[in-house]
């Protein structure tokens, strides 16, 4: 199974990068997630137009996806239970307090830092933030594909825009 995982797209709109993006890494994609700060209700409608989408509420979503949205998701997926959510809290520590907000999961999904981390932490549960797709904090701009197969490791696709 393969999961599209973008983050922090700030985008009153969507414009053209963000088609040519959704196109070429996320419609072919068994579930596109969105870890919060899409930003507009239009963005996230654009997204929305794939099949299998999810998406938590980010600290810039406007509204109405603010307050609309869950601030923490949960999804079964391939064998894997996914927790998501966006973040808040000191940068450094941002995955660990969003993990710390589910129970059993063996992936979490965040965003917020604008800096990509694929990690095992302290409490064993595997931590992924795609990084923000166009405002990058270090490093390279982009987003993930997450390779689950129920039984194996899972993999992460780093995808540099």
């Amino acid at each position: 199974m393969i999961v599209a995982v973008m983050s922090d797209t700030h985008l009153d709109q969507p414009d053209d990068l963000l088609a040519a993006i959704f196109e070429r890494h996320c419609r072919d994609a068994d579930v596109l997630l969105h870890c919060g700060d899409c930003v507009s209700e239009e963005t996230w409608s654009f997204l929305n137009s794939h099949p299998r989408f999810y998406s938590v509420q980010g600290n810039c979503d406007l509204s109405p996806l603010n307050g609309t949205l869950p601030v923490l998701r949960e999804l079964e997926l391939e064998g894997f239970r996914l927790g998501m959510g966006h973040g808040w809290g000191p940068r450094s520590r941002v995955g660990d307090v969003v993990a710390g907000r589910f129970q059993g999961v063996d992936i979490v999904c965040y965003g917020h830092t604008h800096i990509r981390d694929w990690r095992l932490s302290s409490e064993g549960v595997r931590l992924l933030n795609p990084g923000s797709l166009f405002w990058p904090r270090s490093g390279e701009g982009g987003m993930a594909r997450l390779h689950l197969t129920s039984g194996q490791e899972p993999e992460v696709e780093w995808i540099t825009i």
